[in-house]
């Protein structure tokens, strides 16, 4: 028993096993060599309320006072750290001991005419084609004998490299008459998408559609001018059935 009444040491149980030791001294309470879990809530209100302070093994001291870091050791004042009381919780604690990685910056997708919302995946992996980590990476469909099925970053599909390196291209045809420079960057040098038929891009005026996404019954009720133009398509006796379950682009 210490001279302030308060034991030298004793230790802090959770309804889940952790602990941790707690010491007393004159200055107040600490807690060290403590576990995971809920006893990092425990441990958290006991400092709210006593003022106590946090020391993890090996990383900062956790403080409730701009006025407390006078009194610790040179060696944990340098790297010690003010909490609010009301800030002060076991998620708290737990990130002083188990940082949070910061996002990694990825770079700008390359401009698409023809899709300008491209569907791409974050992804760490390598692109198969350059080899580079990018942050993106393409995984529409590719028409091509020897090419992945995806993993080709989309600056390679951009720039013409993929179509190039694999003689591939990333819609099934165009439906329409189209300048050749038009239908290579369709074709070639535009990310490609999934339906539940092999799609062909549409055109308008001699020049290439833009694909703004998947519309289905429900959002085809905004254009009536396209439901009449499908009614035309279809059968009479299956158009409700077709347009009831199928996605269309």
């Amino acid at each position: 028993m210490s001279a302030t009444g308060l034991p030298e040491s004793w230790d802090l149980e959770a309804e889940d096993g952790g602990g941790s030791e707690v010491h007393g001294d004159a200055l107040g309470l600490t807690f060290s060599r403590f576990s995971p879990g809920q006893i990092l809530d425990h441990m958290a209100e006991l400092a709210r309320r006593t003022g106590a302070a946090v020391i993890p093994l090996g990383c900062p001291t956790i403080l409730t006072s701009e006025a407390d870091p006078k009194h610790l050791p040179e060696s944990l004042r340098a790297e010690a750290i003010v909490v609010a009381p009301e800030s002060l919780t076991g998620q708290a604690i737990q990130l002083v001991i188990t940082p949070r990685p910061e996002p990694r910056q990825r770079p700008a997708l390359p401009q698409f005419p023809y899709h300008p919302n491209p569907v791409a995946t974050i992804s760490d992996a390598p692109c198969a084609c350059c080899g580079q980590e990018r942050g993106w990476v393409y995984t529409g469909p590719v028409h091509a004998a020897d090419a992945p099925d995806s993993g080709s970053c989309p600056y390679r599909v951009a720039f013409g490299k993929a179509a190039e390196r694999y003689d591939a291209a990333f819609a099934d045809g165009i439906e329409g008459d189209v300048p050749e420079d038009v239908g290579t960057t369709i074709l070639r040098r535009t990310p490609g998408f999934l339906a539940w038929q092999s799609p062909t891009w549409l055109t308008h005026c001699g020049d290439g559609a833009e694909f703004l996404g998947l519309a289905g019954a429900k959002e085809l009720e905004k254009y009536p001018d396209a439901v009449g133009h499908l009614r035309q398509r279809w059968p009479d006796d299956r158009f409700d059935d077709f347009l009831a379950y199928a996605d269309f682009t």
